[in-house]
């Protein structure tokens, strides 16, 4: 098995780098897949959050109604520090591979302001492929001592976009399948499928930083402008936010309710550009 780079980045973590870690306190481990999928093997030691745990539905003034919303930060950082996550072990979260589950919580932690989460490269698939370790044991952590920092940058709300739209150097990047980004969209937003942050020749393993800046940069995105990532809701757009952020972007933020939320608060949608 042949990896893109060695030692990859801050933001991910290869499996041979895992695998010198599991079992030690260095790493907190984090499955973000479904609970049955948990149940039925998952790397030893990780524990499973579903980022829906951090989520709740938010009830407009009006009766309109926009699941799948991070919870407020206090709330978050309870259910990080049950899970075992404190400020000076290294985080680690995967989902099955190819997928925006572990991404979403990768954002959930960037948006407490933790200093130390890694996406797992290829996720529990190639896990399971190369180390074929696999445990069906339910640890029990002590609970960790997180204490958040704000970063409230990396969530916009409708006001947020509403207020930055017209601005020159905002880009908000569609992660839907193209498709679907021809039917609808937010007004003057560019397409960017979350599916094009894989490697062609090799998912789930993620394209390298290089190939990612420069699928940016076709889309006129560069480090300069403040790019905000969107789908329906903001699970797909979770991973193009994280590619965004591995590929050394500085200014990514996510627009958590997307489309959904930008229609019930009264928004247009559009048909995107071909």
């Amino acid at each position: 098995m042949r990896y893109k780079e060695t030692v990859v980045s801050s933001e991910v973590i290869t499996v041979p780098e895992l695998q010198r870690l599991v079992g030690t306190d260095r790493i907190c481990l984090l499955d973000a897949r479904d609970p049955e999928a948990y149940e039925h093997g998952h790397i030893p030691g990780a524990v499973n959050l579903h980022p829906s745990r951090l989520e709740h539905s938010v009830l407009l003034n009006w009766g309109e109604e926009v699941p799948d919303q991070l919870r407020a930060i206090e709330d978050v950082t309870a259910s990080l520090r049950a899970a075992g996550v404190s400020n000076d072990a290294t985080v680690c979260v995967y989902d099955e591979g190819g997928d925006f589950l572990a991404s979403r919580l990768w954002w959930a932690l960037d948006v407490t302001g933790h200093q130390r989460h890694r996406l797992l490269d290829g996720g529990f698939s190639t896990w399971l492929r190369d180390v074929q370790a696999v445990s069906i044991e339910h640890p029990s952590p002590a609970p960790g001592g997180f204490v958040p920092s704000r970063t409230d940058q990396r969530r916009l709300g409708f006001c947020d976009v509403i207020t930055a739209i017209d601005s020159p150097r905002m880009i908000m990047c569609n992660t839907l399948p193209f498709e679907s980004y021809l039917q609808a969209t937010i007004p003057g937003s560019v397409s960017f499928p979350y599916t094009e942050t894989y490697a062609d020749d090799n998912p789930p393993l993620l394209r390298s930083r290089h190939e990612l800046a420069a699928s940016f940069l076709t889309r006129g995105v560069s480090a300069q402008h403040h790019l905000v990532c969107f789908c329906r809701l903001g699970y797909s757009a979770s991973q193009l936010y994280f590619a965004a952020r591995y590929a050394g972007f500085p200014h990514v933020s996510l627009y958590d309710g997307g489309m959904v939320d930008w229609s019930a608060r009264g928004g247009e949608l559009v048909p995107g550009a071909g």
